[in-house]
């Protein structure tokens, strides 16, 4: 995958198979090639050279967008658009009924945001309204993806603007979430991956090891320097 054709590229001979639904996890240091290959997962670009498969049907630009409809998107940086905190809320489900949009609201932990606003989930936020926190905007994106139902979600650093505290609060119900669906979550945080059917691990836009969160440890290869690395940092 190249972004610019005279420039060097941002993902070169990725190859891997996912067989059936499963959680997933993406790894590798700022600049591996995380975020290129949830693009081209999620059917949001396509590759240079190459292919991506689902259920050995080539994906392409006349099925792209029956995917990406199935697809559930949570980046780092989510959009908010100009609307109610609801409405940004329904994005990807519009036609949910209201007990479902407050059960989200409450799952994601946005009920303090929403008792304190003037106008609760009638708020307005984004352009012309009120300003959300980097954290307080990927709440409201993990209660889209909670009320979404869809069968893929693609997660880009979803928590990378919450403290850890907030994360560990947030995670069971995020893996209750994943159940039953095909889940890419790549992140920084490591603490994720034992939780994972397979980690995908990256170095300079290449897929260097596969593996559980067990076999990648008893290799003792990058995952494990990684891990050892974000441990001893922590202490």
């Amino acid at each position: 995958m190249k972004h610019d054709p005279q420039g060097p590229a941002s993902l070169e001979d990725v190859s891997f198979r996912i067989p059936g639904r499963g959680k997933v996890g993406i790894v590798g240091a700022s600049g591996a090639g995380k975020s290129t290959l949830i693009d081209i997962l999620g059917g949001f670009t396509a590759p240079t050279r190459g292919d991506v498969r689902l259920n050995g049907v080539r994906l392409e630009h006349a099925n792209r967008a029956a995917w990406r409809s199935k697809v559930t998107y949570m980046p780092q940086n989510p959009y908010i658009f100009s609307g109610t905190l609801e409405e940004n809320i329904r994005f990807y489900a519009p036609e949910a009924a209201p007990s479902e949009v407050e059960a989200a609201v409450v799952a994601a932990g946005l009920s303090e945001l929403a008792r304190e606003l003037p106008h609760g989930l009638q708020e307005r936020i984004g352009g012309g309204g009120r300003a959300l926190s980097g954290g307080q905007a990927q709440r409201v994106a993990l209660a889209r993806v909670l009320l979404g139902k869809r069968q893929v979600l693609l997660l880009d650093e979803p928590t990378a603007h919450l403290d850890i505290e907030t994360e560990c609060e947030l995670k069971e119900t995020m893996l209750s979430l994943f159940q039953d669906k095909w889940v890419f979550l790549a992140t920084h945080r490591l603490h994720w991956m034992r939780d994972m059917d397979l980690i995908i691990v990256m170095q300079q836009g290449r897929v260097v090891e596969t593996g559980t969160h067990k076999e990648l440890v008893e290799l003792r290869g990058m995952y494990y320097r990684m891990i050892t690395s974000q441990w001893e940092g922590a202490r």
